[in-house]
């Protein structure tokens, strides 16, 4: 995977922002929580491109759609 690192860095990413999303909540920090909801939005997105752009191998190809 030519992205293994950027994509692990960005599941670091979203693991954290869920801790503080747990914090957040707690603390009843109601624009910290949707700040940081949008941040993850953005990480996944982020995510989602670099799984798009590594090639597919063939055993991939002949997947269902999930």
């Amino acid at each position: 995977m030519k992205n293994r690192e950027a994509a692990l860095k960005k599941i670091d990413q979203i693991d954290s922002s869920l801790k503080k999303l747990i914090s957040y909540l707690k603390r009843g920090e109601e624009q910290s929580f949707n700040n940081t909801l949008e941040d993850m939005n953005d990480q996944i997105d982020q995510l989602r491109t670099y799984i798009e752009t590594e090639p597919i191998a063939g055993f991939e190809m002949n997947t269902s759609a999930r």
